[in-house]
């Protein structure tokens, strides 16, 4: 898109990107929010709490544990997951690099051979 057509549709992709913009920052505050440990150990604290203090029964505190450590455990798996996918990424872009580097050193080699004329 060139200068003057950027401009001349500024006024109809200009809130398009922002609307986009604020979303993006909407989503990321929820990742964040709904993939923080603290929150769900400080809720697990609380509840260990009031089951000692007897605001809450044994089968409420049971109940509350077994969901809030699930959701841990959620959390954890997922973020695995995604160090996994990093790291598999990472891995890929590594072999294809050091392929890329492999097949440039040989040919510099073949071309070094060819250009010497093999003689000292």
């Amino acid at each position: 898109m060139g200068l003057l057509s950027g401009l001349l549709l500024f006024p109809i992709t200009g809130p398009i990107h922002g609307l986009t913009f604020v979303l993006e920052q909407i989503q990321a505050q929820v990742d964040a929010q709904l993939l923080d440990e603290g929150q769900v150990t400080a809720s697990l604290m609380a509840i260990g709490l009031q089951h000692e203090m007897g605001e809450i029964s044994d089968e409420e505190y049971a109940e509350h544990e077994a969901a809030l450590l699930e959701q841990l455990n959620a959390i954890r798996a997922y973020k695995a997951s995604l160090m996994e996918g990093d790291t598999a990424a990472y891995a890929d872009d590594m072999e294809g690099d050091t392929a890329a580097y492999a097949d440039d050193v040989e040919a510099d080699t073949a071309a070094y051979a060819d250009d010497d004329g093999g003689a000292q």
